[in-house]
């Protein structure tokens, strides 16, 4: 059957959405870059790491590692992607879609436990707090308890979990790593709250990115159905 002069042919629906996928795609593979390096260099740096170990707040990184790996499939199923469009192959599309709403999942779902872990305001202010009193407790005796203290307060720039009064409560001097090296002043900042904004600073820039990268991912998932629907009718046209 012959087309209306007002409908548009089934190569001009598929030109216009192959070109929208490719543009999609290929800034979903730079996006995709981006979050895995930004979610590496979180995981792996060396300071956040002697931090994270010292305090013991390792549920971080699991946010951060689904993170790297939803960003990981992103790339890949940008591929897929490129090729199911270059191909006509409506298998490799529906296998785009469906990658599509995973990576959706993993990036939403690892940018929200991120956030929940690693704001100021977040879990994590009252477990840093917490872990930094049972280590002061620790102190005196327990010399990785004394390394992991020092190390956060030395270089974070803190003094307790709460405060200071977590070493006068249990009647112990404030120890050299709670002053400022170059002034001599004792730092006034907690170290819940100075880690915790230093946590929030890289789970901004994650989260940020990841949800940004999620946003667009909706509209790429529309697309991927319009070129779908756009093979199928292809299908039904060579059967007439």
């Amino acid at each position: 059957m012959g087309r209306g002069t007002g409908q548009v042919s089934w190569g001009e629906q598929t030109e216009l959405l192959q070109y929208l996928l490719y543009i999609f795609n290929t800034v979903f593979f730079c996006a995709g870059a981006l979050v895995f390096s930004v979610a590496m260099w979180i995981r792996f740096d060396k300071d956040m790491g002697d931090f994270v170990e010292a305090v013991g707040i390792f549920h971080y990184w699991a946010g951060t590692t689904v993170v790297m790996v939803g960003a990981s499939l992103v790339m890949l199923n940008a591929f897929i992607a490129c090729c199911g469009v270059y191909s006509g192959s409506k298998c490799m599309v529906v296998t785009y879609m469906i990658f599509t709403v995973i990576t959706f999942i993993m990036l939403l779902g690892g940018s929200a436990y991120t956030l929940d872990n690693g704001m100021e305001d977040s879990k994590a202010y009252p477990f840093i707090q917490e872990q930094m009193r049972q280590l002061i407790h620790q102190y005196q005796w327990d010399v990785a308890a004394r390394r992991s203290v020092d190390i956060v307060q030395e270089y974070v720039g803190c003094c307790g979990g709460y405060s200071a009064s977590d070493y006068t409560d249990i009647h112990l001097p404030v120890p050299n790593t709670c002053r400022d090296q170059v002034t001599g002043n004792q730092y006034g900042d907690s170290c819940a709250e100075i880690f915790g904004q230093y946590l929030e600073v890289r789970t901004g820039w994650l989260a940020g990115l990841s949800l940004s990268l999620c946003f667009f991912q909706c509209f790429a998932m529309m697309i991927s159905v319009c070129m779908y629907m756009a093979f199928r009718e292809r299908e039904e046209e060579r059967r007439m």
